[in-house]
């Protein structure tokens, strides 16, 4: 690839991102369920809530490090949306809660994997705390039970190249 090649390709990458964020901030309270689909398309999951509203999951990607979730009411209009990989969002995790429940607070993981070790299922994101700081944040469960056993979360960033 050629560097002028190589520099149209980063200006529509960069474009492109710009674009996808872009879409989710002209998301506003009251849009309908078919503004939220025209500006960022259909969502990676819905989850139905017994009120008759549902919330829209999109990630943003297995390397991203953010997801968003879109509130909608029952008349089908957008109540809320949320950037949920978030340190306000993770402060919320505790043991014992259901992988159900870190799910739907959550959004999709990045990676899911098993420890035969300790029996248990983990499940991994990437997100910026404090907006900034690179971070990978790794769910436990106990395999069996299904329940939240542990938090823990590694700065990727650091200067001597090592998890903190």
């Amino acid at each position: 690839m050629s560097a002028t090649s190589s520099r149209a390709f980063l200006l529509l990458l960069c474009a492109a991102i710009a674009a996808g964020c872009a879409s989710f901030s002209a998301i506003n309270p009251g849009a309908s369920a078919q503004q939220v689909e025209k500006l960022v398309g259909a969502p990676a999951s819905v989850w139905k809530n017994a009120d008759g509203s549902e919330v829209w999951e999109y990630p943003q990607g297995p390397l991203g490090v953010e997801t968003y979730m879109v509130t909608l009411g029952p008349d089908r209009a957008v109540r809320e949306l949320r950037q949920v990989l978030s340190d306000e969002t993770i402060s919320k995790l505790h043991v014992g809660m259901s992988r159900d429940e870190v799910r739907r607070l959550l959004g999709r993981p990045r990676d899911i994997g098993f420890s035969s070790l300790n029996d248990e299922e983990i499940w991994s994101w990437r997100y910026r705390e404090w907006g900034v700081r690179n971070m990978e944040l790794y769910v436990q469960f106990d395999r069996s039970t299904g329940a939240l056993k542990k938090v823990t979360r590694f700065q990727v960033d650091t200067s001597d190249g090592k998890r903190h």
